[in-house]
């Protein structure tokens, strides 16, 4: 015991800290106290894991569209736009999906429309070649769909439903993905909630906000459950997590509030909450 005492509180921290890293925990660029803030170590972090999903970007269009070496620059682009605009009005005039949806999957799946590419690259106009294609080849809507969500073809090919080409034809994951979307979560971050908490999407009307809600009576601003949930999806399986509120206890113990964790938590990162409770409760 007296040799406990001796102990600096960063010498205690710095031991968990290095115990989590053995445990492949990672830790984060993000300070868990500010300096100065109470008197404990002075680099405290979250822990977390480096995010599983990584966000697909449709800027170097001329490394994705591979069609012909000449189709460089702005005639890549041009043809880039005609298949997005043929694929926009295929899912909405078409298949009737909302317009906001349909024109995310269009412009945020460049895996897919690369694809849809090579099957009309010898015609000249590809926009009309697409939307004939199109006319008679029904495509798997949760290809593109999952793609625009932030997924990869190689994380997202294991989570096609069997037996289902149409979006419509599974109402309760169109209904809770409009939740998400509607409370301000970014599209292309629901693509890591759908992986690792896929039981989300088959909630009944309702439910979902109902548990959005319940992190809301914990004190936590719209902003800050954004942050959360897109970084630890699952504490949007069963009841509100017990080890998140613990952790929010401890911080507002010592005078941290929950605006702190908006200002210092990210979304690109995943946290294990109950490891944090054991290192919230050391300090």
């Amino acid at each position: 015991m007296i040799h406990l005492h001796k102990l600096r509180r960063p010498s205690i921290l710095k031991w968990v800290s290095l115990n989590f890293s053995q445990n492949h925990l990672i830790s984060s660029k993000t300070p868990f106290l500010r300096a100065g803030s109470i008197h404990t170590a002075q680099n405290p972090r979250f822990y977390r894991r480096k995010r599983s999903i990584e966000t697909e970007e449709c800027e170097n269009l001329d490394g994705i569209l591979k069609i012909d070496d000449k189709n460089v620059g702005r005639e890549s682009r041009a043809i880039w736009a005609e298949a997005q605009a043929a694929l926009l009005e295929y899912l909405h005039g078409t298949r009737s999906l909302p317009f906001m949806d349909a024109e995310n999957m269009s412009k945020n799946s460049p895996h897919f429309l690369n694809k849809l590419l090579k099957k009309v690259e010898n015609d000249v106009d590809f926009g009309r070649s697409i939307s004939r294609f199109l006319r008679y080849h029904p495509i798997n809507e949760f290809e593109p769909f999952f793609e625009s969500l932030g997924l990869r073809p190689s994380d997202y090919d294991p989570l096609l439903p069997r037996n289902l080409m149409f979006l419509s034809d599974d109402n309760k994951l169109l209904e809770n993905y409009h939740v998400l979307c509607n409370y301000g979560i970014p599209r292309n971050k629901i693509g890591k909630i759908y992986k690792e908490a896929m039981e989300v999407f088959q909630y009944d009307n309702g439910v979902l906000l109902l548990k959005l809600q319940a992190y809301e009576e914990l004190g936590l601003s719209q902003i800050t459950i954004i942050k959360v949930i897109a970084s630890s999806p699952y504490l949007l399986i069963g009841d509100v997590n017990s080890a998140f509120v613990k952790v929010l206890e401890k911080l507002k113990s010592v005078g941290i509030e929950c605006r702190w964790i908006e200002e210092h938590l990210s979304e690109e990162n995943s946290y294990n909450w109950r490891q944090m409770q054991g290192t919230s409760t050391l300090i």
